[in-house]
């Protein structure tokens, strides 16, 4: 690696930047060029480009995605260069972080002082987003002799083939400049860790669409276990799903990117979390299924398909109890017009819940969208039980451009929704419902 990262074990003392080396150049962007200076040293950051799986859902979203990953401490300067276009119009999202780029020509260059998510805008590159992720230092870097960790080379693509396995108190460590080809699973595993700063990649492999392609999930850990850990990394053209766990896992600083219908983000068991990460897949981006779930600092690009939060869809998995959602940022929605297709295009999302199934207690707070959005809410086919579902601190930029729907069927009922401090600074107006069935009133308060 550029910076010779393995070496570190402890967070640097004193201002550095860490770029990654390129595993191989055909993935290199040839529209972007990014470099990062700081203390009058100046760094370019490899940046990737990968086309979108699924000629048929082209059209309805970008036809690439553009990234770059480094790692910093100390306040750096970024400049972003474009390759086949001007800079004029660049806007840095989330609009929350308050970064007002300066441009000249084809540069765009701002300054950062904390590690970052971001997605440039660029007003005639709709199809080719270019994403930044500036994460922190790594810590506790695993020992490469360690006969429980498995190392891949920087600079390299690995291809591990599909369910490369695990066992417990195994860590996967992928650096900054690996690039590995496969899926990793485990059974029943606990002290788990795959991590770095590297990518995960199902490029290459057949999509595994319905139940039959869970298994090919780009990380899949099955059956019980506990203090399961990915970290880092980043996710990209998964075969199904890209993280999911049926025991207590905790994602950090994950990026993750999905082309096809059914691509989800993250699942865990109970317990679990999902925290300072970026989401850009084609299905549901967080799935809240279990009982004290936590999702926190989350920034979502919202593709066609799925909602960024899901809370069920069908079967008799679906019991959120005691969950919380924080601080998240959409900064796009390309679902917005899909109003007519109000199954699975709200933000937060429940559909065909079972008679058997409790939803009970899921605060979502400090929401922030700099976008327009189909829907804040749809709950449909609901046959069970939904209770104390409550909106806090909402800052829609956008429009809201359908209704939030609330239907019960049978013996569902849904009840105590509440929300405050909602601001429509770009709608007007307030939130209009279609509502049917056992549903109690909605409670609103400044």
């Amino acid at each position: 690696m550029n910076r010779l990262l393995f070496l570190l074990a402890v967070p640097s003392l004193h201002a550095e930047i860490w770029t990654y080396p390129a595993p191989a150049d055909e993935f290199r962007s040839p529209d972007y060029v990014v470099r990062v200076t700081q203390s009058g040293r100046t760094h370019e950051s490899f940046v990737y480009r990968h086309a979108h799986q699924d000629e048929h859902l082209r059209d309805r979203g970008s036809d690439f995605n553009h990234w770059t990953t480094f790692s910093f401490s100390d306040p750096i300067t970024v400049e972003v260069t474009r390759l086949t276009g001007v800079a004029i119009g660049c806007t840095v999202l989330p609009s929350a972080r308050g970064i007002q780029p300066r441009v000249a020509g084809r540069t765009a260059t701002f300054s950062l002082d904390r590690p970052a998510k971001l997605f440039l805008r660029f007003p005639d590159a709709a199809e080719n987003p270019l994403f930044i992720f500036a994460d922190p230092p790594e810590v506790s870097v695993p020992d490469r002799k360690d006969p429980n960790v498995i190392w891949f080379e920087a600079g390299r693509v690995h291809d591990i083939g599909e369910k490369f396995t695990i066992k417990s108190g195994q860590t996967v460590y992928i650096p900054g400049g690996a690039y590995v080809n496969g899926t990793i699973t485990a059974e029943g595993a606990s002290r788990i860790a795959v991590r770095g700063r590297g990518i995960l990649s199902g490029l290459g492999y057949a999509r595994r669409p319905n139940i039959a392609g869970i298994p090919f999930n780009s990380v899949m850990f099955n059956g019980p276990g506990d203090d399961q850990l990915i970290e880092g990394i980043t996710v990209t053209n998964p075969q199904h799903f890209c993280l999911l766990s049926r025991g207590r896992l905790t994602a950090r600083n994950v990026k993750l990117f999905g082309w096809w219908h059914q691509t989800d983000g993250w699942g865990g068991g109970d317990g679990s979390s999902i925290e300072d990460s970026f989401i850009k897949v084609n299905d549901d981006s967080v799935k809240l299924y279990g009982k004290n779930q936590t999702a926190r600092g989350l920034v979502i690009y919202q593709q066609v398909n799925g909602a960024p939060f899901q809370l069920g869809w069908g079967g008799a998995g679906q019991r959120a109890q005691n969950c919380l959602v924080e601080d998240i940022d959409v900064v796009a929605c390309d679902a917005a017009d899909k109003t007519q297709r109000e199954g699975n295009q709200a933000f937060l999302n429940l559909r065909r819940q079972s008679a058997e199934s409790v939803i009970d207690g899921v605060t979502l707070r400090r929401i922030r969208f700099d976008c327009d959005i189909a829907m804040l809410v749809g709950f449909l086919e609901v046959k069970g039980t939904v209770r104390n579902i409550a909106f806090e601190d909402v800052t829609l930029r956008g429009k809201v451009n359908g209704r939030n729907t609330l239907r019960t069927e049978d013996a569902g009922s849904i009840a105590g929704l509440r929300f405050r401090n909602i601001t429509l600074s770009g709608a007007g107006g307030s939130l209009q419902w279609s509502t049917s069935g056992r549903v109690a009133p909605i409670e609103s308060a400044p």
